[in-house]
């Protein structure tokens, strides 16, 4: 677009009941409407799509809000993290400045407005896109399955999109992948555990499953349900037990079969049900962190009711991100025998110590 002639090129001075000026701020500024806001944000929009192939997210004032319905993005995607920017550094790095005049530029800039939450920017925006489509109406059912979670968790099949969870595992089981025999994975306990216990640190059976007395609420059990937790490398299994600087046995297990595998992190876009699972993957319905202490875990509620849908649907494991380890996944077994040597065998044990969780941006 050619640069215009002119201090004001869009249109003449607002008129008295539509002017519209930065707020609170120091002069001078030139009055501006609605429609030239309208006509500036497009402009923008379009600049930053040419530039990141995405949108405004999200910004100072909702951040916290999408941290919350999708807390696996601030977390593990380096695209959202590194794309953020002051909203005035966005706009005089743009081709905006050759096409409104200074006068112009000076004032609009005031008026960047979030795509999330259709408030004028104050700060920093956040550009990033979802590889799905229709993010309000699924943030909105969010939100409504945590609720049921919160008051009536038994209910939660009366919700559409849990309805929907369950009909596609039952469906897509028969085509889905495995987690091959002779796979590597990790896992880890305390050294001091190891030895209150009396257990053998390079023993098989101190690394299954704890007995059903011990087991509390999980991500993906209900209390009294033992499940064998496995890591992708050793670095992720000693993240997850938390507890930094102290000393944990590190066991690497080789798996003795082929489990039939509902896999959360690579949801193929090609696939039926990627609308449904790669929202779900990402979002505060599987991906919350866990906080607090105590009995029931309400971030798990709607994570225990896949698990229950998965397993009854025939899956035999669940490989998620991790909500510690920002490059790492775990592998919950579903189901796992009474006796570990038939699952997994033993391959080697090393001394480590835990680090910090990965940050949470």
């Amino acid at each position: 677009m050619p640069k215009p002639h002119g201090p004001r090129w869009i249109t003449n001075d607002a008129s008295p009941d539509e002017s519209m000026f930065p707020d609170g701020l120091m002069g001078p500024y030139l009055s501006v409407t609605l429609d030239e806001i309208a006509a500036f944000n497009d402009a923008l929009s379009d600049e930053i799509d040419s530039d990141f192939a995405s949108s405004i997210c999200c910004c100072d004032a909702c951040y916290d809000d999408f941290r919350a319905h999708w807390p696996d993005v601030p977390f593990r995607n380096r695209e959202f993290q590194t794309q953020s920017m002051d909203a005035f550094c966005a706009v005089d790095n743009s081709r905006l400045p050759g096409i409104w005049s200074p006068a112009e530029i000076s004032t609009l800039r005031h008026f960047v407005r979030c795509d999330r939450c259709l408030e004028f920017v104050r700060g920093n925006i956040w550009i990033y896109e979802h590889a799905f489509s229709d993010i309000e109406h699924i943030e909105r059912q969010i939100d409504e399955l945590l609720t049921i979670g919160d008051n009536t968790p038994f209910l939660l099949l009366e919700h559409a999109f849990a309805r929907r969870v369950l009909a596609h595992l039952r469906s897509a089981v028969e085509s889905a992948g495995t987690l091959a025999a002779g796979a590597s994975m990790f896992r880890a306990r305390l050294s001091s555990s190891i030895k209150s216990s009396g257990q053998d640190p390079d023993s098989l059976a101190t690394y299954a499953p704890p007995p059903a007395p011990l087991v509390g609420e999980g991500r993906f059990n209900h209390a009294g349900m033992p499940m064998l937790h496995l890591a992708s490398t050793p670095e992720v299994a000693g993240a997850e037990i938390g507890l930094p600087g102290e000393p944990r046995h590190i066991a690497e297990l080789v798996t003795s079969r082929a489990l039939i595998l509902l896999d959360l992190v690579d949801v193929d876009e090609d696939a039926t049900g990627f609308e449904l699972m790669a929202p779900l993957a990402v979002s505060a319905l599987l991906a919350a962190p866990r906080s607090g202490e105590g009995w029931l875990k309400r971030q798990y509620v709607f994570s225990r009711f896949v698990a229950d849908c998965a397993r009854a649907a025939g899956y035999e494991a669940i490989r998620y991100a991790s909500t510690k380890n920002v490059d790492g996944t775990n592998v919950v077994i579903l189901v796992p025998p009474l006796r570990i040597e038939v699952l997994v065998s033993l391959k080697s044990v090393k001394a480590s110590f835990g680090v910090s969780a990965g940050k949470r941006y």
